[in-house]
Order: C-alpha cells, then structure tokens, then sequence
C-alpha cells in the first residue's frame, strides 16, 4: 500500500507544475514573439531590396539618358550626371549583395549584376569615346547592340530577382497571417490549463485535506462523546492520517485505562467489601465448628462421628478460603533483598517432600552452570512458588515426576516448572489472572492470582501452557540485577 502524500511534498508538487506551465507560457510567448520578430525583420529586407530594385531601375534609365545627352546634345553636364548615376547604381548593387540571402537570391543579384555590367560597357563609350560619324552606326549602337545586348538582359534579370523578392514576400505574408491565426490559441491554451490546474488544486484540497479534517473533528467529538470505539477514518495527506493514528491510538489508550479504571473501582469496591463479609462468615463458622466438636463422642454412631467431622472439615475450609481471599486483596509490598535462587527453591523443595513423598511423586532440580541472584522478597517469593509446586505435586499423577529447570535468559531469570498431571484446568490470561473456581478438595483457587500478582510487584510474570507429552508448563520469570 502506498504511503499518502504529506502536504508539504504536494505544495511542491503543484509549485512545480505551476512554475512548469509559467515557463510553457514564457517559452510560447518569447517564441511567438521571436517569430513575429524575424518574420517583420524578413519582411522589411525583402520590401527594401524591392524598393533598391526599383530605385536602381530608375537610376539605369536615368543614367541611359544621360548618354543620350552627351552623344547627340553635347551637354556638357551629362558625362558628370552619368558618372554620379553609375555610382548610385554601384551603392545599389552592393546593398542588394549584402542584404541578399546565399542561394536564389544571390545568384538574382549576381546576375541583376552581370547584366548592369554590359550596359555600362557599352554606355560608358558612348558618352566618352568618340562619337561615330554615322548616324546609322550609332542609332545601331544606341537601339540595336544597347537594346537587345543589355537592356533585355537587365529586364530579364530584374523581373527574376523581382519576382523571387515578391514571392518571398507573399511566403512570409502567409506566415504572419498563420500566426496571427493561431496566436490566440496559444495564448488561450495556458490560461485553459491553469484554470484546469487550480480547478485540480481545489478538488485534490477538498478530497484529501477539507473532508479528511472535517471526519476527524466529527470523530473527535463522537470520541469526546465516550465512544472511545469510533475510529478516526485515516484518509487524506500524510499529516492527517498521522493525526488520525495518534487520536485511534489515544483512544485505544483511554479505553484501556477506562477498562483498567473500572476494574481497579470493582477491586477497591470488592477489598473494602471482604472483610465485612469474611467476619460475617467467620463468627458463625466459629460457633459451628465449636458446637461439632463439643458433640464429636467415640460413643456416638460412626455414621455422625463421620458428619460431625464433614462439618469441622467444611469450617475449617471456609477458614482457609476467606484467609487467602483476604491475604490476595491485600496490597503487597515487596521487601527486596539480594537473594540465591537455588537455595530458596532447595528449602521450597524440603518444605514439600511429605507432600511429594506421601503422593509417591519425585521432584527433580536442574541446577544452573552459573549461581543466580535476584532482588526479591523471599517470603513472597516462597510462598507464591509453595502454592505453584503444591498444585504441581497434586495434579502429577502416582509415580509421576515434577521437574524444576532454572536458567538465566538476555534479561531475565526463568524456572520452568513442569508436572505430569492432566493438564491446567483454565487457561488465563497472562496479566488478566482473577480468583478461579478449583477442582480441589482443600484449594482455595488463588494459588495462580497470587503467584502473579506477587511475581508482577517484583517486575516478572507467569505463563501456563499444555504440554504435549501431557501435563503442564509453568514458566516464571523474574528481571535480572
């Protein structure tokens, strides 16, 4: 599943696409812009070498009367007029080289070029070499050589370049009116997809931002309720849904301490209960176990001697069940001391042994390479292993073994304690234990709650679980100095 997106990577996602669509619009405009530049510059070339083609052509027949002038009319200004008119013509020729384009248009120049240059050949001796005593030869000069050997080649070289130039023109008229046409398009196109883009912005916010906070704010109200169940959607950006785990996460925590709250009220209110309780039973139970043994007479029949004595023995376990109820809701203080392990459970073990010894029941201890030490009450400690290992002795089956392993872990100090017998009765809860029902003739059923709790003061705890090969394992852990 991939992880949602955090506000601040899409606030720099969308920066970006919006700097990545102003640079678009930047790139589009200053192109367009280039473009109608070159295009216009284009244009002014060609008009102006238009307009040189045309001055120069005036300039040539200008130039062509001029001769006219100095061969029949002996004006004395012609050959000076002449001479300035070739110059102008040759300043033309030389701006239409520069502004001319390799290719086509060069070779229209070179050739306008080539042209003007046979004219003036045979101009520039007419109006200064000597004038031809035959009128016909020089009207056959004049009309004849001039006329078809280089007025109509210029023609001829002034309608190519002519032409070349417009058609040129008209190209670039179509390209302006092309991007003309199309300009507002590219113009519309970023503005369509910038209002696309915001249009995107404010439905991406409301989807994963707007809605997300707005079902939180309604979960924290229904949670502030008391129903501590209701779970904070976890939808929206990475922020909310974080948000959305805390508030589950504190709710969770809130309903645990409620629970634990309740259940330390029904504790307090079940402690200060007890006692009243246990000294309405005992007073009675006193006065009838007097009374039964007061009666109990070896003249009497066997039969009431046996009920008298049922009486006794049920006092005297009603006695030993409000004593252990009241010892386990009794608060216990650990009174901690440097203790060996291995001799506190050697002396449990001796304290047992009639037990074990009556119920032909052997028990095993698998000593540690390594000494143990622990900071515990030993009494506590003692007494919750007594009760273990009593329960382990009487549910192990004639001849059966209980086996005590002690051993040092990471961060603890464990003892497996394991019997034969058919198996623990109930399954608990490892820090859930409460007083149980006990299939026992002489148990009280808090032998395991109080094994727990007092394992729980000194920072360690019990676990049961069914052995495969049969019987029970309890293992105990207490932490490590």
């Amino acid at each position: 599943m991939d992880l949602p997106r955090s506000l601040q990577q899409i606030t720099l996602r969308y920066s970006a696409i919006y700097l990545a669509l102003v640079f678009c619009t930047s790139v589009v405009g200053a192109g367009g812009l280039y473009l109608w530049q070159t295009t216009t510059q284009e244009s002014l070339r060609l008009q102006s070498m238009l307009h040189e083609v045309d001055a120069m052509r005036g300039t040539l027949y200008r130039q062509m009367k001029e001769v006219f002038d100095a061969a029949f009319l002996d004006d004395p200004q012609a050959q000076s007029q002449y001479r300035a008119f070739g110059q102008q013509i040759e300043d033309s020729l030389k701006r239409l080289t520069q502004s001319a384009r390799p290719g086509d248009e060069a070779n229209a120049v070179t050739e306008l070029k080539r042209s003007y240059r046979e004219i003036y050949q045979r101009t520039d001796l007419v109006a200064f070499g000597p004038v031809p005593s035959d009128e016909h030869l020089l009207q056959r000069v004049l009309d004849v050589d001039l006329e078809s050997g280089g007025i109509r080649a210029y023609e001829a070289a002034f309608g190519q370049i002519d032409h070349l130039l417009v058609q040129q023109q008209d190209t670039l008229q179509q390209k302006l009116s092309s991007l003309a046409r199309y300009t507002p398009l590219l113009l519309v196109v970023p503005i369509l997809l910038a209002v696309g883009l915001w249009l995107l912005t404010q439905r991406f916010l409301r989807t994963h931002f707007l809605q997300p906070l707005s079902q939180v704010l309604q979960s924290t109200r229904v949670l502030a309720a008391g129903e501590l169940a209701h779970p904070v959607p976890r939808q929206g950006a990475l922020e909310l849904v974080t948000l959305a785990d805390a508030i589950n996460q504190m709710a969770s925590d809130l309903a645990q301490s409620r629970k634990a709250l309740v259940s330390a009220e029904r504790q307090a209110t079940l402690g200060s209960l007890v006692p009243i309780v246990a000294h309405n039973i005992r007073n009675p139970l006193a006065s009838i176990r007097a009374t039964a043994q007061v009666l109990q007479d070896p003249r009497l029949a066997p039969e009431m001697r046996e009920g008298l004595q049922g009486i006794m023995d049920s006092c005297d376990r009603l006695e030993r069940w409000t004593e252990s109820l009241l010892s386990y809701l009794h608060p216990l203080e650990a009174q901690r001391q440097n203790t060996a392990l291995v001799p506190l459970i050697t002396d449990l073990m001796t304290m047992t042994e009639p037990l074990a010894r009556h119920r032909n029941v052997r028990m095993v201890l698998q000593d540690p390479v390594t000494p143990l030490s622990a900071s515990i009450d030993p009494e506590l400690v003692e007494q919750a292993l007594h009760g273990l290992l009593v329960n382990s002795i009487e549910a192990s089956p004639h001849g059966g073994t209980v086996t005590l392993t002690l051993q040092s872990e990471p961060s603890r100090i464990a003892l497996t304690l394991c019997d034969e017998g058919p198996g623990i009765s109930y399954a608990p809860e490892t820090g859930k234990l409460a007083p149980g029902p006990t299939t026992k003739r002489t148990g009280t059923g808090l032998g395991i709650p109080f094994a727990l709790k007092v394992l729980e003061i000194h920072g360690g705890g019990v676990q049961f679980e069914i052995r495969p090969e049969g019987g029970t394992k309890a293992l105990l852990w207490l932490p490590l100095l």
